[in-house]
């Protein structure tokens, strides 16, 4: 008997995948995985061929199971496995007969699955990569034909893709000679009408108070940093006339100036400030965000810088009308009183083992160094390590080392190329390492032109040892057959 059973698997490294049941659910493939040498020379299969425990085979019949692989016209025949049953193996090993191009030789146990782990290697061709793999089962009974069947499509899919192995280029960053770093914040003090001195108790001004030193103590107060000084900037809104408004700006901006350093005994020089008599960039914003009427009209105004103050805000109520200037007077302009402050300070310079204990939660406090330090102590490609490059990017959002190392942990970590070009477009543009991880943005991506364009200006650029390499993954992408 001859039965022919044609299956196709999965050219693709599947471990563990779902096992595909074959021939009248009595043979079953398991585990298939099939790969191909980094030199692109040798195809490897690899796939377990298991006998269920419902296949029946008589004592004088041999099945023949032969994988083979097939594709433009093109055959590979591989070696077979010979299954006998009782009387055929006695047969068999009595005549010494084994026939040619076996895989393995097994006797049938009834009643019982058995297992064999199939791995035989080849020369890799091109034709190979959109084979399929099908498997013949031959079955005889003393040369006898029982019976003959046709064959059974199960699934196809292409052989594995190239695994490319790019040299991926990654920046040092320069230590910062002094970390400067700053804290801002607004405070919205309230004062009695026309009045200059600030009461600690009056309205919310102890909550903005205690604003105001929650900022300066964790300056001050952290081992770390160390305070090194202090700008305010106080605001008045554009109600009243603008020379009442000066004075206003000025001594309450003075004011708190003296609150904050008599209440933490401060050098006067510590703390420098400014004022602005009315905050007229921020009444724009709020009108440019709102849905009033003569919304452009009243921009226009604002805008007008040949003007007077007084006469401008004047105009703008009379444009508005006296319900639209009531509900400025009382959305708008207390947001303009404020005071602006900024606590600056310096970092100390950190141990790795102090850099990873404050990452997540101070971060601020770490140079671009201090992270890079960090992602090379990590194993390249954990989750720490990636992280460490995210938060320098977070943390450094327009600095060109920071983003070119956050686009090559991208590629590295085989992530979303759009993610990678947009940190990449932030680094410098003629630096080799850019040159370089574009290079192998466009070997993914399959513009090879491009690619090897990339990784010749890498190597001009000084970068050679990695695009030198990235030159030979390129011509392995080169000649590998594109469908």
């Amino acid at each position: 008997m001859k039965k022919i059973l044609c299956i196709l698997f999965c050219l693709l490294p599947v471990l563990g995948g779902k096992a595909q049941t074959l021939y009248r659910d009595q043979v079953r493939i398991e585990k298939e995985s099939i790969t191909r040498s980094e030199d692109n020379n040798v195809l490897t299969i690899n796939l377990d061929i298991v006998l269920q425990e419902n296949l029946k085979l008589a004592s004088n019949q041999v099945a023949t199971l032969t994988p083979f692989l097939e594709a433009d016209g093109k055959t590979q025949v591989l070696p077979s496995i010979i299954v006998y049953g009782r009387k055929r193996d006695i047969v068999s090993q009595r005549n010494h007969q084994t026939p040619e191009n076996t895989y393995t030789i097994l006797r049938r146990k009834q009643h019982q699955a058995q297992k064999v782990n199939y791995l035989v290697q080849m020369p890799f061709r091109a034709w190979m990569r959109n084979a399929n793999m099908k498997l013949n089962i031959d079955l005889c009974g003393c040369c006898d034909i029982l019976e003959e069947s046709s064959g059974e499509l199960i699934t196809q899919l292409n052989i594995l893709p190239l695994k490319l192995k790019p040299a991926i280029a990654y920046i040092t960053p320069k230590a910062e000679n002094v970390k400067h770093r700053a804290v801002e914040g607004s405070a919205f003090l309230d004062f009695p009408v026309n009045k200059i001195i600030i009461y600690p108790e009056y309205r919310r001004n102890t909550s903005e108070l205690a604003k105001i030193r929650a900022t300066i103590d964790t300056v001050r107060n952290d081992k770390y940093t160390t305070l090194t000084s202090i700008r305010i900037h106080g605001y008045a809104s554009p109600e009243g006339s603008y020379a009442n408004n000066t004075r206003l700006a000025k001594n309450r901006t003075q004011a708190l100036v003296d609150y904050v350093t008599s209440y933490y005994n401060f050098d006067k020089q510590l703390i420098t400030s400014d004022y602005t008599p009315e905050d007229w960039e921020g009444f724009r914003k709020f009108v440019a965000a709102s849905s009033m009427e003569k919304k452009e009209e009243v921009l226009r105004l604002i805008d007008d810088k040949g003007i007077d103050m007084d006469k401008k805000e004047r105009d703008i109520a009379n444009l508005v009308g006296a319900q639209t200037y009531q509900y400025i007077l009382a959305e708008c302009y207390p947001a303009l009183r404020h005071s602006d402050y900024t606590v600056n300070y310096t970092v100390r310079g950190l141990s790795l083992e102090e850099s990873k204990e404050i990452i997540n939660k101070r971060p601020q406090l770490l140079s671009l160094q201090e992270i890079y330090r960090i992602a090379e102590s990590c194993e390249p490609g954990s989750e720490e390590f990636n992280h460490s490059f995210q938060v320098a990017a977070t943390m450094f959002p327009d600095d060109p080392i920071a983003n070119l190392n956050a686009g090559a942990m991208e590629i590295q970590k085989g992530g979303d190329m759009t993610i990678a070009k947009k940190h990449l477009a932030k680094a410098d543009q003629k630096a080799a390492e850019t040159l370089n991880n574009l290079g192998i943005i466009a070997m993914i991506e399959g513009d090879l032109k491009t690619a090897e364009e990339y990784f010749n200006a890498a190597k001009a650029a000084g970068l050679t040892e990695q695009a030198d390499t990235n030159l030979k993954e390129l011509k392995k992408k080169q000649n590998y057959p594109v469908k």
